[in-house]
């Protein structure tokens, strides 16, 4: 016996309605693309060393710096810290000799985890020890790109590449790349921005003269 007043029954899942001919289906999340899948492709061999050379720079720094500060104290001042903190000097010391030798030894542990992958359509760049990161950098949605090389990348053939959004904002960075890959990128992904507006300026002329011809 059927009810009466009811309407036919209806399906338990909803209906999207869709205006004109836009279709957005549901991807499974079983489909989409593993990062850990992608081959990433390593950072030039001379980057750690590149690291290693700019630390050791920075510690020679430190440690002059250091020493002319010790030197600048008078001596009445370094006879009162040695008698009431007789251990400060050598803890001082000891944690900047500590941490210039982190600083060099560290790029042989992050570098080998950073890469990139180019794809058709964006860029991926990894990178983290601890924390880590992946960007995707979208070339639909790049404004341009610039090259950029230290007078201490140069000496190693290194380079780094600067990608800006679209809209302003800070650029993203690739560093630890050949001068030569560096460049090849930079032209690969400016062509790609290029085509991508030209591909968008047609799709809007095309619907322009389609709403015309209604």
């Amino acid at each position: 016996m059927v009810a009466e007043g009811r309407g036919p029954a209806t399906s338990a899942t909803p209906q999207l309605e869709v205006a004109g001919d836009f279709f957005n289906p549901e991807v499974p999340l079983d489909a989409l693309p593993g990062v850990e899948t992608v081959d990433w492709a390593p950072l030039h061999p001379r980057f750690a060393r590149r690291l290693q050379v700019g630390a050791a720079i920075r510690a020679v720094v430190y440690v002059a710096a250091a020493g002319a500060f010790q030197m600048a104290v008078s001596p009445r001042n370094r006879a009162a810290i040695a008698e009431s903190l007789p251990w400060l000097p050598a803890l001082l010391w000891t944690a900047l000799g500590v941490f210039c030798v982190c600083s060099i030894v560290w790029p042989l542990i992050a570098v080998p985890r950073r890469g990139y992958v180019v794809r058709e359509k964006d860029l991926l760049y990894k990178s983290g020890v601890l924390w880590r990161s992946v960007k995707a950098f979208p070339f639909n949605r790049v404004q341009h790109t610039k090259l950029n090389s230290t007078p201490l990348d140069r000496r190693f053939g290194l380079a780094s590449l600067s990608v800006f959004p679209a809209g302003g904002g800070l650029g993203n960075h690739v560093r630890g790349l050949g001068r030569e890959t560096a460049e090849r990128l930079r032209v690969y992904i400016s062509e790609r921005i290029e085509s991508g507006a030209l591909a968008a300026d047609s799709d809007e002329r095309s619907g322009a003269a389609g709403n015309a011809g209604r």
